[in-house]
């Protein structure tokens, strides 16, 4: 009998292509011709997956609504919850699975025991810092067959904390094809557009490419922005923050409600320049690949995984926080058209060749065979 693995969503994240968020997309994308099951709290059927590959846990969505108050219990309890909530999947399980839990730690250390009780493997595929945010005290319980992560400055930053961190993987994340790639002909406008897409949050630095357009704007620049996007994934109200953002945008700054799929690859091939200008260490940033994919010059900021993406150009680098520099950057892609051809076909060959979602599930592969020798 082939054996399987089971992709274990975390409980905030539907499996949806409109409604999920980036481990969303990465399983949509690597999953669906694998020998895997994606487990989540809940699912709609856009990403097209046949029933039998994907499991609904209607306790996985409850649990969310308690995961908060659980970590003021002693941790034996929050154990104990979530291995109720696994309990139909770890009935499932057979000699040789795999699961691959992703961006829950927590999740890791209650059920590796139960898992290798059926003789399977356990893989921690980290999207974020939660193993070196989270109590210490409580990750160094974490025992896995293999990490994951989707990024070197992850992986790294790791390992400072935790030495002797075991077996370890870096898998990057990537762009569909399908829906990311370059016009037959970029439109080079007389006022080009500069694109912002992703989640309305402080930590993506809105706020600073609202600063850069003012200054643009008082200098006279030719150049708009774009901006798309909403406070989570699949739309939604305006907060406070969002509210901030379009009172003080200036003229030269559209909003446009949350896009996914088809219609935001559409804006992708409309832009001419894409901006990423984050105030945090991003992990990874799929968004900047999606840009490389589209064909599109990057302005981002210096930090976490941009390092890794940006090695073989594609894009501009910015101090974060620094409207003045964004500017600057923006100003100068935006006056030369040449240069921003240049940059985005840097990007472009750094997408085929590192970061395609081909590239993604060969490596996949490879982790899942050596957890079998």
């Amino acid at each position: 009998m082939s054996t399987v693995t089971y992709h274990l969503l975390t409980e905030a994240e539907p499996f949806s292509e409109f409604h999920g968020g980036a481990i969303s997309r990465w399983a949509g994308n690597v999953l669906r011709d694998a020998a895997a099951v994606v487990v989540c709290p809940s699912a709609d059927g856009t990403w097209r997956f046949p029933s039998e590959k994907v499991h609904v846990l209607p306790g996985l969505a409850r649990y969310r609504q308690v995961r908060s108050h659980l970590r003021r219990f002693p941790w034996d309890l929050h154990r104990n919850v979530i291995r109720r909530v696994f309990r139909p999947l770890l009935r499932r399980l057979r000699q040789g699975d795999i699961v691959w839990i992703h961006n829950r730690p927590d999740y890791a250390i209650a059920l590796t025991r139960e898992v290798r009780r059926a003789q399977g493997n356990v893989v921690l595929h980290l999207h974020n810092s939660h193993l070196v945010e989270w109590p210490e005290a409580l990750m160094r319980q974490v025992r896995v067959d293999r990490l994951v992560f989707v990024s070197r400055f992850l992986l790294e930053q790791a390992r400072r904390k935790f030495p002797s961190l075991g077996a370890s993987s870096v898998l990057y994340n990537g762009a569909d094809e399908a829906i990311f790639y370059p016009p037959p002909c970029r439109e080079e406008a007389k006022t080009p557009t500069v694109l912002f897409a992703g989640r309305l949050v402080k930590d993506k630095g809105v706020h600073i490419l609202i600063e850069a357009m003012r200054l643009l704007e008082q200098r006279g620049a030719k150049l708009r922005a774009l901006i798309v996007g909403s406070s989570n994934f699949g739309g939604s109200g305006d907060t406070d923050y969002i509210h901030w953002l379009k009172t003080n945008a200036p003229s030269n700054v559209t909003f446009l409600s949350y896009r996914s799929g088809a219609a935001l690859g559409d804006l992708f091939r409309e832009a001419n320049i894409f901006c990423s200008p984050s105030i945090w260490d991003e992990p990874f940033g799929m968004v900047n690949v999606e840009a490389f994919a589209s064909g599109l010059p990057v302005v981002s900021t210096r930090g976490g995984g941009a390092a890794e993406i940006f090695v073989d150009g594609g894009g501009i680098l910015v101090e974060r926080g620094s409207a003045a520099q964004l500017a600057a950057a923006l100003g100068q892609l935006a006056e030369d058209a040449e240069l921003r051809f240049v940059i985005g076909q840097q990007g472009y060959a750094a997408f085929r060749n590192r970061f395609t979602w081909a590239i993604a599930r060969t490596q996949l592969q490879e982790i899942s065979r050596s957890l079998s020798l």
